[in-house]
């Protein structure tokens, strides 16, 4: 065989424009896919298919070797296998070994199975998965060669969303993914149909928290609830009992939108809109404008996979301030819904007692409303204290957000506080901004 091989001049041409342009490798990235492609390439290059149940992939090997015993293996790696193997989202070991990829390029780990397999010094069982005489992984020279383009790959800062993979089993192609953190209910106000396997979204209900600020929609797939896969139609029937288990606490959903990174329609999932009977139109400029409506977070809850946009005036903790009049609050009870926000900002409206001008200060842990004229604190509510945000859309200027006395889920005696924002761009921020304060720093119990 010779010492060079097309699919690693392929290679080395990715990593030297990586290198070159030095930049963070995002799903956006436009380098990314026929990176993993040519790697999935090269791992399968002379690969011995046929195994004793099952076919058997370049993961099937990866996995063996990552549990032979008496081996020093790396803890990183480690860590990476067993997250794959635990992984409910793919199901095939074609899925298992593009998830590992993508892990593995993110942990800077994606040579060590193939240092492992040197390591080993048992020819025996390269033969045993690999052509000696086709294959890249057989030959020990270009093994070396492979060697060293994956230690420069390893320079490289990849950030990429490990939990976007319930299509790898299909596709390389990734959807956009999104991660909410809705406010505490029992409805999430969503009409799904399970189709092959996935959650579709089939209608939202009008004035529901799913409907808040369109963030979720028909076609949408429903990927995970605090924290469990929803793949499958055995964890599909999890959803309700995961609502019950966690009432009274905000919702964690990730949701898989219906078109790709490139704001087309994602093409996996064209048979399952079909199935539902689901019709969606992909404009690149609405997406963009429900993204940016829809995503904007302070800094203390960007999520470490996302590259968000910027967001508005920040304290030196990494919070958010912003300059607004207060104009009073109304009284609710009990009732913290959202749906108590437009009929709130219709009673403080009507009667502005307590009118001042104030500063909300956005902090990791809670919002500080203080008195611009004397610096006083006139309100001060923690992230779980706050129920629902929103505004009138008759009266877009203004945004009330509800609070309890204490935890969401114990407090009897909610208020909704209102506010006039100056600027229309600043309501929407400061809606967002109230929207996404979570419980990023709480436990999931």
């Amino acid at each position: 065989m010779s010492v060079s091989d097309p699919l690693l001049r392929r290679l080395k041409g990715l990593v030297l424009e990586i290198r070159m342009k030095n930049e963070i490798v995002t799903d956006k990235s436009a380098v990314l896919q026929p990176l993993c492609v040519v790697l999935e390439e090269i791992y399968r290059k002379g690969i011995k298919y046929s195994g004793w149940f099952r076919k058997s992939d370049y993961w099937t090997w990866i996995n063996k070797v990552a549990s032979i015993p008496g081996q020093r293996i790396n803890p990183v790696f480690s860590i990476v296998v067993e997250s794959i193997r635990e992984c409910k989202k793919v199901h095939m070991e074609c899925g298992r070994g593009r998830l590992f990829l993508r892990a593995a390029l993110m942990k800077k780990v994606v040579s060590t199975p193939i240092q492992m397999l040197m390591a080993l010094g048992d020819k025996q069982f390269i033969q045993e998965w690999y052509d000696e005489n086709d294959s890249i992984l057989g030959n020990e020279i270009l093994t070396e060669i492979l060697l060293s383009l994956l230690r420069e790959l390893s320079k490289v800062t990849f950030k990429l969303t490990f939990k976007n993979a319930s299509f790898l089993d299909n596709t390389w192609e990734l959807p956009v993914y999104k991660q909410y953190e809705l406010v505490p209910c029992s409805d999430l106000g969503l009409h799904v149909q399970l189709c092959r396997e996935y959650l579709v979204v089939t209608s939202v209900v009008p004035d529901s928290v799913a409907d808040e600020d369109g963030k979720i929609g028909p076609g949408d797939i429903l990927d995970e609830l605090y924290g469990e896969s929803l793949r499958g139609a055995k964890q599909a029937k999890k959803a309700k009992e995961l609502l019950e288990q966690y009432q009274g606490l905000p919702v964690h959903l990730n949701i898989i939108k219906p078109y790709s990174i490139a704001d087309e329609i994602y093409r996996p999932i064209y048979d399952l809109l079909e199935e539902a009977n689901i019709n969606i139109k992909c404009d690149k400029n609405d997406n963009e404008d429900v993204e940016k409506k829809s995503t904007k977070k302070p800094p203390h809850a960007i999520l470490p996979e996302e590259d968000d946009d910027e967001v508005p005036v920040h304290g030196s903790d990494g919070g958010a301030v912003y300059e607004v009049e207060y104009l009073g609050r109304a009284v609710l009870g009990r009732d913290g819904r959202v749906q108590r926000i437009e009929d709130s900002v219709a009673i403080v409206l009507r009667n502005p007692t307590e009118k001042m001008a104030v500063k909300i200060d956005m902090s990791e842990k809670d919002v500080l409303v203080i008195d611009r004229s004397n610096g006083r604190t006139v309100l001060h509510h923690t992230y779980t204290e706050i129920s629902a945000c929103g505004r009138r859309t008759d009266a877009m200027k203004y945004v009330g957000y509800i609070a309890g006395e204490t935890t969401c889920s114990l407090a009897q005696d909610f208020m909704c506080h209102v506010f006039e924002c100056q600027t229309e761009q600043q309501h929407k921020d400061l809606k967002e901004l109230i929207c996404y304060c979570d419980i990023l720093h709480q436990p999931v119990l």
